[in-house]
């Protein structure tokens, strides 16, 4: 009878203990707002998506290019990746879904130049794209072949670490004088056939001097006009050109002295000079 009371005793315990708690589910009590989730949500804009994902928003803000729009542009699926599923594949965005074979049919492993798709602007010089220039820059590559140098034999991430990369030419040459612009190369030399030298009519005499010393000294000297005069109005456009007096001075003497001395050096035996005479 005792065991009996006992267990009917302990029963009711249970049964009140159970009553008590039966009604907390928690233990923080939240108020219920069911009126959040009455409407569908607004899309991510770019700056929410970067309170999380900072790396991503700075390199399309820095180097996006055209990949600066709307995150879900390209992620259609958002937050679904689950490392037991594997399926990091499966929820990235694919390059062909907006881009064709832009770079020929045989550049098709997107990712081994552009790594990084937040920057696409941005593409290290990798053996691949080195071994790949020729297929965008085929102009460039046809006169490295056309005009033979020194730069033909270099490989074009020598110069180009990254790709659009435009190095300074002093990185390997020197300048012509002191305090020369690096500018002033590209004047005279263009980088993929550099000993073609052309040039303006109006670049001054301290470039040419820089290898023509004695001459630009004794142009710099002269009593004569032509000390006012710069080189590459004479030496037009193509390094190497030998004017023709009769270019500039059509008929300085009566026709009667130029059909007696036809060659001008005859009596003005140094163009760079002309007070010197016979």
């Amino acid at each position: 009878m005792k065991k009996s009371s006992l267990s009917l005793f302990i029963a009711a315990l249970i049964l009140v203990a159970s009553t008590a708690f039966a009604g907390k589910m928690a233990t923080v009590d939240i108020p219920e707002k069911p009126e959040m989730y009455a409407t569908a949500p607004a899309a991510l804009t770019p700056q929410q998506c970067a309170q999380c994902h900072t790396g991503a928003f700075n390199g399309l803000k820095s180097a996006g290019g055209k990949h600066r729009f709307d995150c879900q542009g390209c992620h259609t699926v958002i937050h679904a990746y689950n490392p037991k599923k594997a399926n990091y594949d499966e929820v990235m965005p694919k390059c062909a879904s907006c881009h064709t074979d832009i770079h020929g049919p045989t550049a098709k492993d997107c990712a081994s130049c552009h790594s990084n798709p937040h920057t696409p602007r941005k593409v290290a010089m990798t053996p691949r794209l080195a071994g790949a220039c020729a297929t965008c820059h085929a102009d460039e590559k046809a006169e490295l072949v056309k005009f033979p140098s020194k730069h033909t034999n270099v490989s074009c991430d020598r110069c180009h670490t990254s790709h659009g990369y435009k190095p300074s030419c002093f990185m390997c040459h020197r300048p012509h004088y002191r305090d020369q612009p690096v500018e002033a190369c590209a004047k005279c030399h263009s980088v993929h056939k550099p000993k073609l030298v052309t040039y303006q009519g109006t670049d001054w005499n301290q470039t040419c001097a820089s290898c023509h010393g004695k001459i630009a000294e004794k142009l710099r000297k002269t009593a004569s006009r032509h000390n006012k005069v710069a080189c590459a109005s004479c030496h037009k456009s193509k390094h190497g050109y030998i004017p023709q007096c009769t270019e500039c001075h059509k008929a300085p003497h009566p026709k009667t002295i130029l059909d007696r001395f036809p060659k001008c050096l005859g009596c003005h035996l140094d163009v760079h000079d002309l007070p010197s005479m016979k």
